[in-house]
């Protein structure tokens, strides 16, 4: 068995004073609620930029379509521009 040196007596605690606790707790509650309401107003704002992201993703996908038939177009422009073989030349 081990011995113990006697403990000092402790300083009695002050209570705490429930009128500042109280007054602390609407605080809390409207700091609480304030976080809820940007967390909200976050989400939302993700959900519209997801869509204006979706929209560019379309734009994109269009524009690489639109220059692909572009580059067909031009490709057949010049098979029409360029003289036949089997004609003769002037």
């Amino acid at each position: 068995m081990i011995a113990r040196e006697p403990r000092e007596p402790r300083e009695p605690r002050e209570p705490r004073e429930q009128p500042e606790a109280a007054h602390k707790t609407p605080a809390i509650t409207d700091a609480i609620d304030q976080v809820n309401r940007v967390i909200e107003e976050l989400k939302r704002s993700l959900d519209e930029m997801e869509e204006v992201l979706e929209t560019l993703e379309l734009a994109e996908r269009q524009k690489i379509d639109d220059e692909r038939e572009i580059q067909s177009l031009q490709r057949a422009l010049r098979q029409l521009h360029r003289p036949r073989e089997s004609e003769p030349r002037h």
